[in-house]
């Protein structure tokens, strides 16, 4: 991979990862835990995310000459939400293992279905499919390393689809074969 690829999707894949950490600290620290489920503040975080990779991918073009490839452009984009994603859950379990207490984040796990359950209602599912979502979240613990893993790596495949469309757009249409 080329070298300003790597450095510029590092720099600001640490940007992302910086100012995610910091939603989650202000969502974790403001009155109203509801905030953890709010689509308004997922929608930001994926806002945030995609401008960051295209800052990336621009960056990239610009100081390669104005030439991108599809395969430049999306490596940029990854490596920044990669970068993003890796920070994210590192913090994410550190500090929902060490300092969270257990009434908030029992309060952050209520929240989370009960937001399954209304998404599950607007969707038309039966009462008996969201039953037995109620029944299985009764052993679901979003804060183990597990579960953190598995969202980090759902995340990071949406992000991927997201960066793949980017790069499509942000790629040299034509390529040059001198």
């Amino acid at each position: 991979m080329n070298p300003i690829i790597k450095k510029n999707g590092f720099i600001l894949g640490i940007i992302l990862g910086i100012i995610n950490i910091l939603i989650t600290c202000y969502l974790y620290f403001s009155t109203n835990l509801h905030t953890f489920t709010d689509l308004r503040i997922g929608m930001f975080k994926i806002i945030i995310g995609v401008i960051l990779g295209i800052i990336t991918i621009v960056m990239v073009k610009m100081k390669t000459g104005g030439l991108i490839t599809f395969r430049e452009a999306f490596s940029a984009y990854f490596t920044t939400i990669l970068t993003s994603s890796i920070m994210s859950f590192i913090f994410f379990f550190l500090f929902f293992s060490s300092f969270a207490t257990d009434l908030k984040k029992e309060s952050i796990k209520k929240d989370m279905i009960e937001f399954q359950v209304k998404t599950m209602k607007q969707n038309g599912s039966t009462d008996l499919e969201i039953e037995n979502v109620k029944k299985s979240y009764e052993t679901f613990n979003p804060f183990s390393f597990i579960e953190g893993f598995s969202s980090s790596i759902k995340y990071l495949l949406r992000d991927s689809i997201i960066g793949l469309l980017v790069a499509l757009i942000f790629r040299n249409k034509i390529s040059h074969l001198e």
